[in-house]
């Protein structure tokens, strides 16, 4: 347990006391806040991208290829909390669920251990971790969508009998899950390109702003189009 609980995870967690209800304050109340807050970590998430690319050379191809992966993850983000009935909900959803996914990964990867997952990019990814990540981000979809089922009446994605089936919602999740570790193992394989362990220090604990949203960026493009397929 002393392993597990260790300074790091400490500070990771006394940083999302402190960032986490600002943030969900932010997305919940949406306009102008909302956009600004979004705007400030597009350009520190840029800068940082900037940084890993150009930490070995003027690697400006790279540059521009992750700035394309970077604004298009954002806008889908946006897209997310602004074009839907229900889209300060879903924008929660799609941060709990990779929440829900990092700490499964974590939490089982530690407990179980086992064969590791890219031990050349990432040296602490276990396959446990991949599982406990896709069973934990299915599971907590799942429990959120039977809530906005329960109590948003402009919830928009159950019909009666055209409605979405707890199966489809899961399987849904444990897609994200596997898609919130490709994220968080690809910006893991550019830190190791460019010999750096964060890609920042903004935030106490998790190192930079990619540090922390490497997950929700490439969830975020898979989550709108299963809202989008999900919707039709």
């Amino acid at each position: 347990m002393t392993l597990i609980w260790s300074d790091t995870l400490k500070k990771r967690v006394l940083s999302g006391l402190f960032l986490v209800p600002l943030v969900a304050a932010v997305i919940i109340y949406g306009s102008w806040p909302f956009f600004l807050m979004l705007g400030f970590a597009l350009c520190a998430a840029l800068y940082e991208w900037f940084y890993l690319a150009t930490a070995k050379g003027r690697h400006y191809v790279l540059f521009g290829g992750g700035v394309l992966y970077v604004v298009l993850c954002f806008v889908s983000f946006a897209h997310i909390r602004t074009g839907f009935d229900s889209g300060a909900f879903l924008a929660l959803c799609a941060i709990l669920c990779v929440w829900a996914s990092d700490t499964g990964a974590y939490f089982t990867g530690k407990i179980l251990q086992g064969p590791k997952l890219l031990p050349a990019v990432s040296p602490n990814k276990t396959w446990a971790g991949l599982a406990g990540a896709m069973f934990f981000c299915g599971l907590t979809l799942y429990i959120l969508f039977l809530a906005g089922f329960r109590f948003l009446s402009g919830f928009p994605y159950i019909a009666g009998d055209e409605g979405l089936t707890g199966l489809s919602i899961f399987v849904g999740g444990l897609f994200l899950g596997a898609i919130g570790q490709a994220g968080d193992l690809l910006v893991s394989f550019f830190k190791r390109k460019a010999g750096q362990k964060d890609t920042g220090h903004l935030i106490p604990g998790h190192g930079g702003l990619l540090d922390r949203v490497d997950s929700l960026l490439l969830v975020s493009p898979a989550f709108l189009i299963l809202l989008l397929l999900w919707a039709m």
